[in-house]
């Protein structure tokens, strides 16, 4: 039996290769989220679809797992 491998493989390779594979992960999420509606069902694996749009969108703007979650600082009341 063969088992999948649970280690992500890291994401390394030039700019125009990760834009590639980026913009076909957008084609896999539009193709998911039409056969979702149709079928009125959530698919576990357009969640995963969406974990490697994000993962390649970093890799392809340099920025880290800790830049997508930096906020500015809101100055309510002063």
């Amino acid at each position: 039996m063969v088992k999948c491998n649970p280690v992500k493989p890291p994401v390394a390779g030039g700019k125009e290769l990760l834009q590639r594979l980026l913009d076909i992960e957008l084609a896999r999420l539009d193709i998911a989220v039409k056969i979702e509606k149709e079928r009125k069902i959530v698919f576990p694996e357009t969640s995963i679809i969406v974990h490697d749009i994000q993962r390649l969108q970093r890799a392809v703007d340099g920025t880290s797992d800790n830049d997508m979650f930096q906020f500015e600082e809101l100055n309510v009341g002063s």
